[in-house]
């Protein structure tokens, strides 16, 4: 079985009376996979190899918010590494610090 990430676009939708977070939206996101990915997901702290796996540390599925040095990281490793359709994770990405919205992966290995 294969690496498959999902890199989205979150936006907070607030609430019009006092400004508290109400829910989230997803705007966009993109597809990649692949082992190239492993080495940055590790670095990230979202990959964490079986043996070495804890409830504390196991996001297997999970969403993880990116802050923008981290959304920044990913772009250049997508490009860099010239990853499956790294085009489409440097325009989420871009999109989602341009907007002020968040950065979440999601992986599946």
């Amino acid at each position: 079985m294969g690496l498959d990430i999902t890199v989205m676009e979150r936006k907070d939708v607030r609430c019009p009376h006092c400004g508290e977070v109400i829910t989230t939206v997803d705007v966009a996101s993109t597809d990649s996979g692949g082992r190239l990915w492993y080495d940055f997901l590790e670095r990230l702290g979202y990959y964490v190899p079986y043996e070495k796996r804890t409830k504390e540390n196991d996001w297997y599925g999970k969403d993880m918010v990116l802050d923008n040095e981290q959304a920044k990281q990913l772009t250049d490793y997508a490009v860099k590494k010239e990853v499956y359709n790294w085009d489409g994770v440097e325009w989420i990405v871009t999109e989602a610090l341009a907007h002020g919205n968040k950065v979440v992966i999601n992986a599946d290995w």
